[in-house]
């Protein structure tokens, strides 16, 4: 059996759809199970609770040997390192008392840096905290998702342009969610592996923000650009456009910085899992018909 946290996010829900659809036995653990496709839902064990309750997530995962672990995105918590450590010291004690033993944790590139990242630090501690719970552990690290764009879609729509605090010349690497959910079933479908690793997951190609625009213009037939603004220009915008805390806007920030510092280098002999979707046929796939 394999349990599944946050199977409406972005990546968790593309992991169950992939595990049903190889009919795996599969619980899922979150407080509103009417979240869920019916379709999907009828497949699949379902387990009620919040994963900040280690009683409730240590009977989630009673009889289950695999786990997929992401902690739940939030934009609004006030203390972004603590954030994350919370939730893995309440996984890392569920994990011991219900004896599972395999965990594939969602977490990020770059750990091998010495760069103050932000939000990817605070994934790397969590990281670090269910490295030590004593199970083996795959922890996939990423980069960037293309599905970033898409909190963007206004100003796109509205004037053709998106914007970040980094050089548009600057190629580092993406990656579709729906790569990184097929790692994370990979791991979690095979019953083999042991020992605690850091699995390293990219797209198919470093890219820059202006090349993406380019991409862009051209699968939408209209003018895209990309326009670097300063980080205090982007900590506004995240403060008053969507809402954010401000602890998030500087974390997120320092994340982009870490990035465009040279976050996602690939260390010496360091080897990748690469995903096969393209930025342009994810584009036609996800952005297309929002933008036209």
């Amino acid at each position: 059996m394999i349990l599944v946290t946050t199977p409406t996010g972005n990546t968790g829900s593309i992991v169950l759809q992939q595990l049903t659809e190889k009919e795996q036995k599969v619980r899922i653990f979150l407080r509103d199970p009417q979240k869920i496709p019916a379709d999907i839902l009828q497949k699949v064990e379902v387990a009620t609770g919040s994963l900040l309750n280690e009683h409730e997530f240590t009977e989630a995962l009673r009889g289950c040997d695999t786990l997929y672990f992401c902690v739940p995105q939030s934009n609004t918590q006030e203390d972004v390192n603590g954030y994350y450590e919370d939730f893995a010291k309440v996984a890392s004690k569920a994990i011991k008392n219900a004896g599972t033993k395999r965990v594939v944790y969602l977490s990020s590139g770059g750990k091998e840096s010495n760069l103050q990242a932000g939000l990817v630090t605070a994934l790397h501690k969590g990281e670090d905290i269910i490295n030590q719970c004593g199970v083996s552990v795959r922890a996939l690290r990423c980069p960037v998702f293309f599905e970033t764009l898409l909190y963007q879609m206004g100003s796109l729509k509205e004037q053709g342009v998106f914007s970040l605090p980094m050089d548009g010349n600057y190629k580092s690497p993406q990656i579709a969610v729906k790569d990184i959910a097929s790692k994370a079933v990979e791991f979690l479908t095979d019953n083999t592996w042991t020992g605690v690793e850091g699995v390293t997951v990219r797209g198919p190609e470093d890219i820059s923000y202006n090349e993406i625009a380019g991409q862009m213009s051209i699968v939408t037939g209209k003018p895209i650009y990309f326009m670097e603004i300063s980080k205090e220009d982007y900590i506004k915008t995240l403060l008053e456009k969507h809402h954010t805390s401000e602890a998030f806007a500087i974390s997120l920030t320092e994340m982009l910085t870490a990035i465009g510092n040279g976050l996602y280098d690939l260390a010496p002999g360091t080897q990748a899992s690469a995903g096969p979707t393209t930025i342009r046929e994810w584009m036609i796939e996800n952005l297309v018909a929002k933008i036209n």
